[in-house]
């Protein structure tokens, strides 16, 4: 199987390539445990790639993006716990938090004041 493929059935956002933010070493491993069935709890490879990000204390403009991304996923729940750990980034910042803040409202998981 190839990563584009790969990337589809495990539900990544096609924005993940566009921003070159796939690690395609981490993906290969990823990929080469992959079994049938497994694209069902597919959130567990995403939330690998943004953890794999998030251990390379990534810059402010890697951390927007991965916001956006985050925001773009199926799975919210796990999409929030790596929001949260963004905030604990060292590049972290108002821009970043601002992000966040923009994204929160948008889905409206916020109400607006």
């Amino acid at each position: 199987m190839d990563i584009r493929k790969y990337l589809d059935l495990m539900q990544f956002d096609p924005k993940w390539m566009e921003y070159g933010l796939v690690p395609l070493d981490h993906l290969a491993e990823l990929m080469a445990t992959y079994q049938p069935g497994m694209e069902e709890a597919s959130e567990h490879d995403r939330n690998s790639v943004f953890h794999w990000w998030l251990m390379r204390s990534p810059s402010k403009e890697t951390l927007i993006r991965l916001v956006e991304l985050s925001f773009l996923d199926s799975d919210q729940v796990m999409a929030s716990d790596v929001r949260q750990r963004i905030v604990g980034s060292a590049c972290f910042d108002q821009d970043v938090e601002q992000s966040i803040r923009e994204g929160l409202e948008q889905s409206g998981s916020v109400r607006g004041g």
